[in-house]
């Protein structure tokens, strides 16, 4: 299992479940917000501001695989080059914020692949707390760990998961050693800053 490459895995649990077509874009969110076209949107059910730390947009692919299927990446800092456990060259942020967003065929499912998230997190890193929170008026579960694989070049992280609807959301900050911003409350503003379709 490589721990950093976030979304790699995340493709893998959501690969199992059955995912239902995309809709129009919404034009307000739940929170009572109309909808802002500066939010990075992630299909038509999560619009999200701008993360905090000059946190830039990094990629964002609306559809992935043709599915219900959606992930965005932010970045912080400069790149330096670190090759992989494949031996291949690739550039690692000081810090890194990957959001993944996936339709289910149901609610049960959504709740199913948040909890198949978690237990890959739990098993992937050293877990120091684990929590619920409210954020805009989302309930989302956090978990704080530590990176401590050898391949890994992040040496600290905080996610973020919840469902809202059909769908299954998590938001991963990975931070390397030297990165030296506040990751929890990056990612806690980050979600105050997230807006679900009405």
């Amino acid at each position: 299992m490589k721990g950093w490459k976030y979304g790699v895995f995340l493709l893998i649990a959501v690969g199992l479940l059955g995912l239902n077509g995309c809709s129009q874009y919404p034009k307000q969110a739940a929170d009572g917000s109309p909808w802002d076209s500066s939010w990075t949107m992630l299909g038509s059910v999560l619009g999200t501001e701008e993360p905090e730390n000059d946190f830039f947009l990094l990629e964002n692919y609306s559809v992935l695989t043709g599915e219900d299927l959606y992930y965005a990446t932010w970045a912080t800092g400069e790149p330096s080059p670190y090759t992989n456990e494949d031996g291949e060259e690739v550039e690692v942020y000081d810090a890194q914020l990957y959001v993944l967003v996936a339709g289910c065929a149901d609610e049960e499912y959504a709740q199913q692949n948040k909890e198949e998230w978690i237990e890959r997190q739990q098993e992937t890193y050293t877990i120091t707390e684990i929590w619920d929170e409210t954020r805009n008026g989302q309930t989302y579960t956090l978990l704080t760990y530590e990176c401590n694989s050898e391949t890994n070049p992040y040496h600290r992280g905080i996610s973020a998961f919840t469902v809202y609807d059909t769908y299954a959301m998590s938001a991963e900050l990975l931070c390397r050693e030297t990165f030296t911003g506040q990751e929890r409350e990056i990612l806690l503003s980050f979600l105050d800053g997230c807006h679900y379709s009405a």
